[in-house]
């Protein structure tokens, strides 16, 4: 499982990551997962606050499905404020999401340094403290990596 606080691994991981390269499923590109995944960073981290999409019984079985079991991001799930469609892309090219990436997990630690005590809120499963982020993030990490074959 990928560690997001292993920052050289991810590293070493998206240098293989090319725009070209071919997910194994799912419609996004390589540039598309990237931003994917900065933008769920950016709303740990204090960068975009959302809310709760579902109802708290709902939102606390996600949770715990999600941080509380070793079980793995199904394939197919779609967030809730994600469209039908692949969003447009904001970086000029993939490295410039992959920068992008990093300062929003640098973002992500100070965040929680300066505000050990938020819970920003995740869209699908509620509150989440910094552990439940970080569990969240490794999985989420994990999914895109291997939708890419990275691990």
């Amino acid at each position: 499982m990928i560690d997001i606080n292993n920052r050289q691994e991810i590293e070493q991981k998206l240098k293989t990551l090319n725009s070209d390269s071919p997910a194994i499923w799912g419609q996004m590109t390589a540039q598309h997962m990237v931003e994917h995944l900065t933008f769920a960073v950016m709303f740990s981290n204090g960068g975009l606050d959302l809310k709760l999409y579902f109802p708290k019984d709902k939102a606390d079985y996600i949770k715990n499905a999600v941080i509380y079991t070793d079980k793995e991001l199904p394939r197919g799930f779609k967030a809730p404020m994600l469209g039908d469609e692949l969003p447009k892309l904001e970086c000029k090219d993939i490295q410039t999401a992959i920068d992008k990436l990093f300062s929003e997990l640098e973002n992500f630690d100070k965040h929680f340094i300066n505000n050990p005590d938020v819970r920003p809120v995740n869209p699908t499963m509620g509150e989440l403290d910094r552990q439940e982020w970080i569990k969240f993030h490794d999985k989420h990490f994990t999914h895109h990596f291997r939708q890419f074959d990275l691990i």
